[in-house]
């Protein structure tokens, strides 16, 4: 099946999606488990999961840029929303950690939205 521009804006979103949730667990989830841990069993485990959010993202990132003619600044603010959206639930649901600041948090991600949408009307 070839790749028809268009059509598959949804797998490349889940591509980037799931770029920046193993790169969360690689990068934060440690934090969950770091329970007599020393640096290579860290690296040990935190390299595979690295190289699958590579393929993800550079994938989807491609996909994005040259079938969706979105530019790097698109394809990173996309990535952030992400970002953000991971670790919230990261952070909520796995670490459990009450306090932060919601309002903060939303207003981030709002500001991120916002420069979304002004990057893509301002073009």
């Amino acid at each position: 099946m070839a790749f028809v521009p268009g059509e598959h804006y949804i797998f490349t979103l889940f591509m980037i999606y799931m770029g920046t949730v193993f790169y969360v667990i690689a990068s934060y989830y440690h934090l969950k488990l770091r329970k007599n841990w020393n640096f290579f069993m860290a690296l040990g485990i935190a390299i595979p999961i690295v190289v699958v959010e590579y393929i993800f993202s550079l994938h989807g990132n491609y996909y994005a840029h040259f079938f969706f003619n979105m530019t790097p600044v698109d394809i990173l603010i996309i990535t952030m929303c992400f970002y953000f959206i991971n670790l919230w639930i990261l952070n909520f649901f796995v670490l459990k950690i009450a306090k932060h600041n919601p309002y903060s948090e939303a207003l981030a991600f709002l500001l991120v939205i916002g420069a979304f949408t002004i990057s893509n009307v301002i073009k």
